[in-house]
Order: C-alpha cells, then structure tokens, then sequence
C-alpha cells in the first residue's frame, strides 16, 4: 500500500485506501454503465464528485477492457476549448497504448493539429484549429470516429459539463449527442455542481440533451462510515483519536467531504500520539484564519443587504421561510432585497438549496464561511 504523509488528501485521488464509502453510488455508476446509461452525476461544490469518478475509473481500468478518460471542462470558453480538452485528454490515455500521433496529423489535417505540452502539468497537449460550425461538427466526428474504431468500451467523463451553457454560443451538446447511436462502445458521464444549469441542459424540452441520461445526486457520505474512516486512518499512522472528536469533527464540519477532510488534515498533522480538545479546538481555528482573506473580501463586494442575508442563512444554518415576519424583523431585512439578495447569492454559488421533506432549504455552501459568519455581529 502506498504511504502518504498525511492520509486526509485534498486536492487529488491517491488510491482506494484513502477513498471513504461511496458503496452505493459506485454500484449505480457501473450498473448504467453495464446497461449503456448515460448518466449526469450533479452536487453542491466539494462533496467529493470527482474523487469519486477517479476512484470508479481506477476500478474500471483494472478490467483492461475499459479505457477511461477524464476531462475537467471549468476553465473552457468556447467550442474550440472545450474540443482542445477533449483531444488533449484522449491523446494522453491513448498514446500510453500505441503511437497515436501520425494517426491525429492525418484524421484531423484539415483543421492543423498542433502538439504541444502543458506547461503546468508537462502533459502533451493537441490544438486544433477550429474556425467555425462545421470545423466543431469535422473535429468532434474525428474524434469519436477514433474511439468507436477501438476493441475497447470507452467511459468519457466530462467534469463541469455546465460551463458550456456559458458559452457565447456553442454546438458541442448537440453535437455529442448526436453521435449517440454510433458511439456503441461509449460511455458518456457529465459531471456539475451548478444544478440549475445542469437541469437546463439534461431536463428542459428544448435542449438538445433532453431526457437522455440519467440523474444520480451526490449526498453526503454516511456518519457511520465517515467516522470509521476517520477512526481507521488516524489507527493506521500509530495515532489515537477518541470518538467524541470523532463526532465533534463530523458534526462541524456537516459531513461535507472537502471541509471534514481538511479539518481532519489540521487535527492530524497537529498530532503526534493522542488527539486532544485543545488539538481539536486550534485545528478549527486555524481553518477559518485561513480562509478569512477570502470571506473578507466577499463582505468587501457584497451589497449590505446581499452580506446581511448571507450572515443570516449562516446563523440559522438553513432556511425555508425568508418572507415570514420573525425571520426579517430578527435580521432587519426587507421582502424585497431579500429576494433580490437572495438571487445573486445562489447565482455566485454562495448560497445552495436542497429539497427536504418539509420543502426547499438554503444553505451557506462553504461549511467554513457558515462557520466564521455565525460568530460575526
């Protein structure tokens, strides 16, 4: 088993044995796969989405039957980019198997590929140059020509798929899903964590990726085994952690994976042999005073009544009723900037929402930034 120094990772997968859960899930990710599903798996921001399709991957690459192929699309602008990340993502996987190259200047001569490599990561890159409509419809052909061709199934898993509703313009969903029927050997997963856009994209009638997947959301992994998890890996690195702060972590942090593996990141590091209250206690601390610059800067931008509302959500932890008399008296707020407010918070993905039995609830989506608002004024 790979060691690591620090078993709470997080910004990248670093194999099963530090991957919490997600049993349930997983099995619905290969049963679609299996039945030729394709699938859009959405949640709020930092649950954990990705890991848990670099986990599934990983799984679905030992089979040697599956090729799997990753590609995060946030930082992509256009048709153009979002093409380049795709190309570049397949020629990466596949040049570990053969000599892709002569095969890509040939397949795509009419729009000059070009091969470079990334600077940030030192992988190689493929650009194309796409000019127009028709270059979209000539590249994305190309390119899913090249993957039915191959003995292999192909799992395609487009993280962010909704930046492309962001787009000036864009054909690549009407595109890809029309290469539907031929693509017999693909798997196509898009991933978000913007669920408005998404449901525009997969559940409005007039979009061309209508009622064509199917829609798995991503909850919150499990108190038990998160806190069999947290108990197992503190065990396995010769350090004791009693279960009171166990629970204290998971019930700070909510559960949510990116914050309770950073906190859990802090308490660990802090430790030597035995977690302490005053461990726990500085560990929290020390993950609000890092982020402060940012929550600072977000009061600096917010409107008063935008920073009011927010601090108000945070303190009440979640809200149903922003129109009832005690809610707006109690934070001096007015119905009409409420709702105004209201709307540019979860537009800039400050404030997310959930269905609940009792209806639709809001919540401040960065745990830490809830936390740190509940002690402001």
């Amino acid at each position: 088993m790979k060691i690591i120094n620090n078993p709470f990772e997080l910004f990248s997968y670093q194999g099963p044995a530090y991957f919490c859960d997600r049993e349930e899930e997983l099995s619905v990710l290969q049963e679609a796969f299996d039945n030729r599903r394709n699938l859009v798996l959405y949640s709020s921001r930092r649950l954990g989405k990705t890991s848990l399709i670099q986990h599934w991957h990983h799984h679905l690459e030992k089979t040697k039957k599956t090729i799997p192929i990753y590609i995060d699309v946030l930082d992509t602008t256009s048709d153009e980019a979002f093409i380049n990340k795709l190309m570049s993502a397949i020629f990466q996987k596949l040049q570990e198997k053969e000599n892709l190259l002569s095969v890509i200047l040939d397949k795509f001569q009419s729009v000059r590929p070009k091969i470079g490599v990334d600077p940030s990561t030192g992988m190689p890159t493929v650009t194309l140059s796409i000019q127009s409509d028709q270059d979209v419809n000539y590249s994305l052909a190309g390119i899913f020509n090249l993957l039915t061709q191959r003995k292999e199934n192909i799992q395609l898993a487009f993280d962010e798929f909704q930046q492309i509703a962001n787009y000036d313009s864009t054909k690549t969903d009407a595109t890809i899903r029309s290469f539907y029927p031929a693509a017999k050997n693909i798997h196509f997963m898009y991933l978000g964590s913007e669920k408005h856009l998404l449901q525009h994209l997969f559940m409005h009638s007039s979009m061309p990726m209508f009622s064509t997947v199917q829609m798995l959301h991503l909850d919150y992994i499990g108190y038990a085994p998160y806190f069999d998890f947290i108990k197992e890996k503190f065990m396995d690195y010769g350090k004791e952690i009693a279960d009171l702060y166990i629970h204290e972590i998971l019930t700070w942090t909510r559960r949510h994976t990116f914050y309770t593996h950073f906190l859990c990141n802090q308490v660990f590091s802090k430790t030597k042999e035995k977690v302490t209250k005053d461990i726990v206690s500085r560990s929290k601390d020390s993950c609000l005073k890092q982020f402060e610059a940012n929550y600072l800067y977000y009061q600096k931008i917010l409107s008063p009544n935008q920073w009011k509302l927010l601090k108000a959500i945070a303190k009440e932890r979640s809200v149903q009723q922003f129109f009832g008399k005690d809610f707006l008296s109690t934070y001096r707020l007015s119905a009409s900037s409420t709702r105004q407010s209201l709307n540019y918070l979860i537009k800039n993905q400050l404030v997310d929402d959930e269905n609940t039995d009792d209806g639709i609830s809001y919540f401040v989506n960065d745990v830490f930034l809830s936390r740190w608002l509940e002690n402001k004024d």
